[in-house]
């Protein structure tokens, strides 16, 4: 498996992975992990630029009433409002706390440097659409914000109500003096193809932010891109502070966090016709890193209680955690965060400069298809369980690390799905669980450091508990420093040589025992590999060359040949046998 330091987002190679099926039944298993492509790079969008409107300013209502002060425009009630040309001012909403108002951009260019060019102190809801065909633009021209204070709003349209941007128009909007869009209740995004830039933060909605479709842009100079704030629970029962992307096309470049959830961050396709697509640059990655500023957090989806992708393609370059959620802070509702990280579906591209995804609790994946291409562990949990899904993992020290920082006791669980692990030499471990390991179905396909034969340093497989398989197949490259228990239908096989350190009961390991290093005859160099045989057809990558093999497996019949192939040539070939097989 070949992983860049560097992702790139590319449709194309991200949907290469559509093309793996999983099939495990009735005692065979079949499954081609070799249908990806880590050789990505996270690409810059075409940016959403327009020209500033230079016509007379005009507003225009028919069921809605306003007033002019200046260059301030005050809307005072329910209604639909209709905005063209260009303003040097304000449009305030100060309406009753049940009215509903719409304003309407019809080609309008609005800035101002004494407050929020569109501001709304009171109402029950405020939209603002962005009619078809219309390039529209709104510029909070104030310097950069340096003390707080409650009467200036705090981004280029800043809203005390619930806010929702929509049309078929084009919105840009610019805030130099703290946030681009923020509003202190819900909003929500629609339809739209806006530019958000803010000094601070991109987008903030303190209740929560709920994107359905369009396309979104969001830069944040020195902040988030994308932002809630309050995990309390409103008046109407809802839980507030969710970040949800639910369609549309996504695009966040932040110095600090992309997504920056006060609850949860949920990641899905409600509409089958409205594709989701999530693409996020941090620190280092951002158009806005300087090596003079350090920011204290630069993840990619982050949340205080729990992230879930369902559906979509999420692509991140984090110079932090990728996808990372917090385990144990209070929160307001009077709960505390759980740290705890599902994938159902979608596909999931990350580079990280530190864990790939990263569960304070719990990481759980049912489906979809994961690729790290770099990080320092590319799944962190106290607890991992997977049931489904592909996972392809490169980490510069543990590829898959089982930890006990929330927790005194850990565990890595696997029933179902594909997990394939390389990581770099060193004291590097390709699974490191410092608790409990059990597999009862799916495949693994692990690694030690390359250039090894197995060794302390560095192995396909590290437990500190119980290690045990009932089910399912492992295969190991540069050995396993812990050989798992076994049920009596799961046989093994694998390289040995006569130096070999076996533990307790030869092959079996048991506690304590290696399970083998590798035969310096072997030759296991890079390559695409096929093992073939009753019941078995499993397809992978080795970007490296390895040392040595291992395969315990449930499929594996006893009397049966088996082969390991390597660009369609046989270089190990064994008759299983219902003990342990050492293929010279």
């Amino acid at each position: 498996m070949k992983r860049n330091h560097l992702l790139v987002l590319s449709v194309l190679s991200i949907l290469a992975l559509v093309g793996c099926s999983t099939n495990q039944s009735g005692g065979s298993t079949s499954v081609d992990g070799s249908g990806y492509n880590t050789e990505v790079e996270v690409e810059d969008p075409e940016v959403i630029d327009v020209d500033e409107n230079t016509g007379e300013f005009s507003i225009s209502t028919s069921d809605g009433t306003y007033s002019k002060s200046g260059s301030i425009y005050t809307l005072s009630t329910a209604g639909t409002y209709s905005l063209s040309g260009k303003l040097e001012g304000q449009i305030l909403v100060s309406a009753a706390e049940t009215d509903e108002v719409v304003i309407e951009l019809n080609g309008v260019s609005i800035s101002y440097d004494q407050d929020s060019p569109i501001k709304a102190v009171s109402a029950d809801k405020v939209e603002i659409s962005a009619k078809g065909d219309t390039e529209n633009t709104i510029s909070d021209n104030r310097s950069a914000k340096t003390v707080d204070t409650d009467t200036l709003g705090e981004g280029a349209i800043y809203a005390d109500c619930d806010l929702k941007l929509k049309g078929s128009g084009t919105l840009v909007v610019t805030g130099n003096y703290n946030n681009g869009v923020h509003t202190t209740k819900d909003l929500t995004i629609k339809n739209l193809t806006t530019k958000i830039t803010g000094y601070n933060n991109a987008i903030k909605g303190n209740n929560s932010v709920t994107i359905t479709s369009g396309t979104v842009q969001a830069y944040a100079k020195t902040g988030n891109g994308i932002k809630s704030e309050d995990n309390d629970i409103s008046s109407s029962g809802n839980q507030k502070g969710t970040i949800a992307i639910n369609g549309g096309v996504v695009y966040v470049d932040s110095l600090h966090d992309a997504i920056d959830s006060a609850y949860d961050v949920v990641v899905d396709q409600l509409d089958e016709t409205v594709s989701t697509s999530v693409t996020i640059k941090t620190g280092k990655n951002s158009t806005y890193y300087s090596s003079s500023f350090k920011a204290d957090s630069e993840k990619g989806l982050k949340a205080l209680n729990s992230i879930t992708i369902n559906n979509g393609l999420v692509t991140i370059a984090a110079s932090d955690d990728a996808v990372h959620a917090n385990y144990g802070e209070a929160l307001a509702n009077g709960s505390k965060g759980l740290g705890n990280i599902t994938v159902n579906g979608g596909t999931v591209q990350v580079a990280s400069g530190d864990d790939g995804l990263h569960a304070d609790n719990t990481l759980s994946i049912t489906g979809g298809k994961i690729v790290v291409t770099n990080a320092t562990e590319g799944f962190e949990g106290n607890y991992i369980n997977i049931s489904g899904g592909y996972s392809y993992i490169y980490g510069t020290d543990d590829g898959v690390n089982c930890s006990k920082k929330s927790f005194s006791s850990c565990a890595f669980t696997m029933t179902d799905g594909y997990l394939d692990v390389a990581v770099k030499s060193g004291d590097t471990d390709g699974i490191d669980s410092n608790g409990n390991f059990t597999l009862s179905g799916g495949v693994i396909v692990t690694r030690g450091g390359p250039g090894t034969t197995g060794s302390g340093m560095s192995t396909g497989l590290d437990v500190d508990g119980t290690c045990s398989m009932t089910g399912g197949t492992l295969i190991a490259f540069n050995g396993l420093e812990r050989t798992p228990s076994t049920s009596s239908g799961v046989l093994y096989a694998g390289t040995q040589s006569s130096s070999s350190q076996g533990g307790p009961g030869g092959w079996g390991g048991g506690p304590g025992g290696w399970a083998y290093s590798g035969s310096t005859s072997v030759s296991l160099q890079a390559g695409n590999y096929t093992l073939s045989g009753t019941n078995v057809n499993i397809s992978f990558i080795n970007d490296y060359a390895y040392g040595s093999f291992l395969i315990y497996s449930s499929s594996l019949t006893s009397g049966s040949t088996y082969t390991l192939s390597r660009n369609n040539s046989s270089v190990l070939s064994w008759s299983q046998s219902s003990s342990s097989v050492t293929i010279s």
